[in-house]
């Protein structure tokens, strides 16, 4: 429309140029005409580019049928809206809900979106292009609220990642009646007041440590009794090896033992009979 009135009053300047110039009024009228023609032949021509939905607007009513992506033939009076279709991000910050345990936590929910291309012109009629703020921000504030009712703080912390899956199961089902399709949500800045933060943590660590300590005390075990058995292991075969010295003639036994061990060089020292003289006997 506004590229036609353009036409329109450039066409009308320039008969007048020419009919003053040329005096030939109507060798003006037919180039304002044809100038006019020009402008409205291009208002007829809408390029649509790719991740877009173009909407047509004409006196005030919706066309119900959306222009996708390439060129187009419109009603030159009609007025085209082009809206991004591609994956979008909606933020909500600083939103606050209640726990089980009457605790508030608060956070700020990151939303990617994307609208449906071929609903566009019913969306747009509804809600205008404006849907993180009209639709998106209260649908994610109630699906937040929803979800974090039913688990106490504690559990919003161990389960963060199961709340999350959770919170976006209940938003693409709240979003789905408006066309608009979520398909990925994020916590960020999760928490509760610092005090109750810390003592969370700390609860959580201690929790840990018993783990810890439970797997440490039970290796000890193991390794207690692998112990105890290799030493009766041991004194088994102490006891088998003394009871087969003792079949075997004992200390005869022992003393053939020496001699089949003996290499033949003499000792060079020996002790008394009183064990309190030494005797050297080498060369």
């Amino acid at each position: 429309m506004f590229l036609i009135m353009i036409g329109l009053v450039f066409g009308i300047a320039i008969a007048v140029a020419c009919s003053v110039a040329l005096k030939q009024t109507f060798i003006g009228i037919l180039a304002g005409g044809a100038f006019f023609l020009a402008a409205l032949g291009f208002s007829t021509v809408t390029v649509i580019t790719a991740g877009h939905t173009g909407v047509q607007v004409m006196l005030g009513e919706v066309n119900p049928s959306p222009l996708t992506e390439g060129i187009h033939f419109v009603n030159p009076i009609s007025n085209v809206t082009i809206v991004d279709v591609r994956l979008q991000k909606a933020e909500l910050k600083g939103a606050n809900a209640g726990t089980k345990d009457l605790q508030v936590v608060h956070t700020d929910i990151v939303v990617n979106f994307r609208l449906d291309p071929l609903k566009v012109p019913h969306i747009y009629k509804e809600y205008g292009i404006d849907v993180d703020t009209k639709v998106l921000g209260p649908g994610i504030n109630e699906a937040f609220k929803s979800v974090t009712g039913h688990y106490t703080s504690e559990e919003l912390v161990t389960k963060r990642d199961l709340v999350s899956q959770e919170i976006l199961t209940h938003l693409i089902a709240k979003m789905a009646p408006f066309n608009i399709t979520v398909s990925n949500i994020s916590l960020v800045n999760f928490g509760f007041s610092q005090a109750y933060q810390q003592a969370i943590e700390a609860k959580v660590i201690a929790t840990q440590q018993t783990a810890k300590a439970e797997q440490d005390l039970a290796r000890i075990k193991v390794e207690a009794a692998s112990r105890i058995a290799q030493a009766d292991g041991e004194a088994k075969a102490i006891a088998i090896q003394a009871a087969a010295i003792q079949s075997n003639g004992g200390e005869n036994y022992v003393k053939l033992q020496w001699i089949e061990k003996w290499n033949g060089a003499l000792p060079t020292t020996v002790l008394g009979g009183d064990s309190k003289t030494l005797m050297n006997i080498g060369k």
